[in-house]
């Protein structure tokens, strides 16, 4: 017999067929199409993700739907595309935390900084606990040269969160852009051992070490770092935040 995820598009084929005016689809074929459109994403296949919510969204514009469908966006780096889908469903649903999120971290790649500190700091209002926003808030900040502010969000974040390796390893970063290689390296240090196959964090560390003058050390990182990146497929070599916001 077949699932309710595999008769979804025959359900939603025949929801827009059903005299030219589309119907609203029920809750639970919502819902078994989202976690086909997931499944896709998570299997590598955006374009086949971007559709599915496509075709919901035509048949009923829901926020979830654009939610999702602004994922399958930026999943394929068009994120001008996503942050309209994520500002539709804003529009829809305006206090959702996740959309926010989701949307600051598209901002966040297409390099509007103060946007996207504005909607992780929406985040942190409706979700005061979000390390995520936090974290990010503080790349946000980085960017824009407010390093005191970003190490004040990120050292919260980590406080929220302290096995997060990718909060440790931005720590990192902060600090060796203000010139202080020996904090640096402590942060480094924690995210490799939290993540040992993190190759940035091991990259970094070794720039840190070479401008501490401990050469042989940062041979060894580097060295290090281009073995875990070669062993790696070219997808799974994406560095950031751990989790995904779904």
């Amino acid at each position: 017999m077949r699932t309710r995820q595999a008769l979804w598009p025959v359900i939603l084929a025949f929801t827009l067929l059903l005299g030219g005016a589309p119907l609203p689809l029920l809750a639970q074929d919502i819902e078994t199409a989202i976690a086909a459109g997931k499944q896709a994403l998570e299997s590598g296949r955006p374009d086949e993700a971007l559709d599915l919510f496509s075709r919901l969204i035509a048949s009923d514009p829901q926020a979830v739907l654009y939610y999702h469908r602004g994922i399958a966006y930026s999943t394929k780096n068009q994120d001008s595309l996503a942050v309209q889908d994520f500002t539709r469903a804003i529009s829809l649903q305006p206090l959702q935390a996740s959309y926010y999120l989701r949307r600051g971290v598209s901002l966040l790649k297409t390099n509007e900084y103060q946007r996207a500190i504005d909607d992780f700091t929406k985040v942190m209002e409706l979700d005061p606990g979000n390390a995520q926003a936090r974290g990010r808030r503080a790349r946000a900040l980085f960017h824009l040269g407010r390093t005191q502010k970003a190490l004040d969000d990120l050292l919260q974040a980590i406080r929220l969160n302290p096995d997060n390796a990718a909060l440790h390893r931005l720590r990192g970063d902060i600090y060796s852009a203000a010139g202080d290689y020996e904090n640096s390296v402590r942060a480094y240090d924690t995210a490799i051992q939290l993540k040992p196959d993190d190759s940035a964090a091991y990259n970094n560390r070794g720039i840190a070490l070479a401008n501490l003058g401990r050469s042989r050390e940062a041979v060894e990182d580097l060295n290090k770092a281009m073995e875990i990146a070669a062993s790696k497929p070219a997808s799974g070599r994406a560095t950031g935040l751990s989790d995904t916001p779904w």
